[in-house]
């Protein structure tokens, strides 16, 4: 038989049962309470999601644990999901016999009463359903009151391994696979790992976005911003409306391109319309396009980090208001002049398919805060030569696809 492990042992051996899970990787959550008013907590490597009808969510805490009898002085809790830089807050709350764990902690109260920690990735109010006994750790169940990401902290968590605490570091995420989406998924798994390269030999974040309908929709990315910014949410959903996603209508008819003003733009508005279709027109032959920040972008990109996806009248309304400042066609044309710095939101080249038709677009983010023109165009041409690789490889599979349909 081939793949045996290498070294096997009896289950009842605790010293060998920790080395083989020790394998596994495991979240870290403070699980936090109030009790008499004052605050307790304790950490756990052992919280998971159990059932969405009704919502439940469970962790299982040593039978001997002094921290979890202080929690049950409360019939609540709320479990806080550390970020990989709270490794100090996990270090304090699992010190044994510690007097105040939350010295120096910030914290506000849940709907609960019980503390959520400053800064942390996420968190779970929740009432306590049931404590079951299992060997020599309990399981607690807790039925979910409230629940949301944090706000102003980073999207990684903490993570143990193997002894040691550290984050996760993907080489790239995708969007889970949905009806609508399929077709598109099939066309990234071709980008994906050109997209990884990129990334790791440039230190940035490479996106792939495409259009469904009338939404555009970050499909995945490969690397992270290297000025400690989260990597951006893949999944985002937001309206395909002018002046976002251009090189999406750059190459399409007419007609597509009248549809995509008509749901950005006021309708009157046909000077507007006009410069759009100039800036197309020379987007076509240039191949790429640029973003710069601005007051406009910046509250923009703050509102998309920190909520949902918006409605299409929501994102549309938002588009207009923020018109101006966004400057219409300059939200993606720029000249560069090799000398001059500027502040580069994301740079952006077009994918073909084998019709010829631009399928999703490549884009990277996380330049320094001030790039020059020459650094800018010297990663444009790293990109547009990325995605026109990445163009031969679907041109290939398309001719092949039709090959075999003969």
């Amino acid at each position: 038989m081939t793949g045996a492990s290498r070294v096997s042992g009896r289950a009842g051996d605790p010293r060998h049962f920790r080395s083989v899970l020790g394998h596994y990787p495991t979240g870290i959550v403070a699980v936090t309470a109030l009790v008499d008013g004052r605050p307790v907590g304790m950490i756990a490597g052992t919280f998971a999601s159990v059932s969405l009808d009704p919502p439940l969510v469970s962790f299982m805490p040593s039978r001997d644990s002094a921290s979890f009898q202080e929690l049950l002085g409360s019939s609540r809790f709320c479990v806080n999901i550390l970020g990989d830089h709270q490794e100090h807050i996990c270090r304090a709350f699992a010190v044994k016999g510690a007097t105040d764990k939350f010295a120096g902690v910030r914290w506000q109260p849940a709907p609960s009463g019980s503390p959520i920690l400053e800064n942390v990735v996420a968190w779970i109010d929740c009432d306590r359903e049931s404590v079951l006994e299992a060997g020599d750790h309990y399981i607690v169940l807790g039925r979910v009151r409230e629940l949301a990401t944090g706000e102003n902290a980073p999207e990684l968590p903490l993570l143990f391994f193997q002894g040691g605490y550290g984050k996760f570091s993907p080489s790239s995420r995708t969007v889970p696979a949905a009806p609508d989406l399929l077709d598109q998924l099939r066309l990234v798994d071709s980008a994906r790992p050109r997209m990884e390269a990129l990334a790791r030999e440039l230190g940035m974040e490479c996106a792939a976005v495409g259009a469904v309908e009338d939404t555009v929709i970050r499909l995945a990315s490969a690397g992270s911003p290297p000025d400690g910014r989260s990597p951006a949410r893949v999944g985002l959903r937001l309206p395909f409306a002018a002046p976002m996603a251009p090189l999406l209508v750059a190459w399409a008819d007419p007609r597509e391109q009248e549809d995509w003003f008509d749901r950005g733009l006021a309708p009157d508005n046909e000077d507007e319309r006009a410069r759009h279709r100039a800036a197309l027109a020379r987007l076509r032959t240039r191949g790429w396009t640029v973003s710069l920040y601005n007051d406009a972008f910046h509250r923009l990109d703050e509102a998309l980090v920190k909520g949902e996806s918006p409605t299409p009248p929501e994102f549309r309304d938002s588009l207009r208001r923020l018109g101006a400042e966004l400057a219409g066609p300059l939200t993606y044309e720029h000249e560069l002049r090799p000398g001059e710095e500027y502040q580069v939101r994301n740079v952006s080249a077009p994918v073909f398919d084998a019709r010829g038709q631009v399928a999703l677009y490549l884009s990277l983010s996380g330049f320094p805060v001030s790039a020059t023109g020459s650094r800018v165009v010297e990663v444009v041409e790293r990109l547009v030569e990325t995605a026109s690789r990445v163009t031969d490889s679907l041109v290939w599979a398309g001719r092949e696809e039709r090959g075999n349909r003969r």
